[in-house]
């Protein structure tokens, strides 16, 4: 535990560092999504860039990614029917099933390393590639089809094809099934944009932050299907494809993440309601710092 702390803590304090800067007058609201567009178009698909190609895909670990698919498209159906029950204003609709689906493997990482070493990470990364591959193209089309632009067809299937990340995407898988290596200074100039993926997207979540929790029954619906239903989702996948051990226990960990940093970069590009995203992501994470320690503990 004092492992996890030591790792969690600098988050924690670059999260708070946020909220005081935007306290203080340093940074207003709009200023987060400004940094979480930096995140989207230029950090993250330099991440995507960085790692994909280096992990060792293979059959057997096919279930990590399916299971990470599953798992978010079962929480769509149940926050679809919730939501409707909901009667939510369109755009907060959007935000409500993005906040429900998206998982933070980036915020269960470091929880993930700290009880399961390197071998959990490993399994984690291909868990959250599974994530990757539909928030980019499933969850991404429906906080378009909610937005400001939501019209229908090849307009939203251009838009998510388009979108930085999957095609970041699409070039790592290339990368890693053909062994084509990035050359050294190529890799050096992705690693630095990586770099600045953990301060930027902590640091827009501290100046997005909202205390006051907005929609608090919609928000508090979202949070429990994205963290509590997903956990009961990726247990059932483990009943499922029957896995054991460590396999078992990073899915769980993951699939129990709080609602990810990518409900607030869709809300911002999509112009969706930010004021819900930051509500969902911020008490999300809130709550995370708890419960995934707590899940781990429960597992043994």
């Amino acid at each position: 535990m004092t492992t996890i702390i030591n790792n969690v803590l600098p988050l924690v304090l670059i999260f708070l560092l946020g909220v005081l800067l935007k306290r203080f007058g340093v940074f207003v609201q709009d200023d987060a999504h400004r940094l979480l567009k930096l995140f989207f178009y230029v950090s993250l698909p330099a991440l995507i860039l960085r790692s994909i190609p280096e992990i060792e895909l293979n059959a057997q670990l096919l279930f990590l990614p399916i299971n990470a698919a599953m798992i978010i498209f079962a929480t769509y159906l149940v926050a679809f029917f919730c939501g409707k029950r909901l009667q939510l204003a369109r755009p907060s609709f959007g935000v409500f099933l993005v906040g429900a689906m998206v998982m933070n493997g980036g915020f269960a990482f470091p929880f993930v390393l700290s009880a399961y070493g390197e071998p959990g990470m490993a399994l984690a990364t291909l868990f959250d590639f599974g994530g990757g591959v539909m928030v980019f193209t499933f969850v991404y089309y429906q906080a378009c089809r909610y937005g400001s632009d939501g019209r229908g067809g090849l307009h939203l299937l251009r838009k998510f094809l388009l979108s930085p990340p999957l095609m970041a995407l699409c070039i790592a898988l290339f990368l890693n099934l053909t062994g084509v290596k990035i050359p050294q200074v190529g890799m050096s100039f992705l690693q630095q944009l990586a770099y600045l993926t953990t301060p930027v997207v902590l640091l827009a979540l501290g100046i997005a932050f909202n205390p006051r929790l907005v929609q608090r029954t919609p928000s508090i619906v979202a949070i429990g299907i994205r963290m509590f239903a997903g956990c009961l989702f990726g247990l059932l996948c483990c009943e499922l494809f029957q896995l054991q051990g460590l396999a078992r226990q990073v899915t769980l960990v993951m699939s129990a993440a709080p609602s990810g940093v990518n409900t607030l970069v869709f809300s911002s590009l999509e112009d969706l309601d930010n004021e819900f995203a930051a509500s969902i992501v911020s008490y999300a994470t809130l709550l995370g710092m708890c419960w995934l320690p707590l899940l781990i503990y429960l597992q043994g």
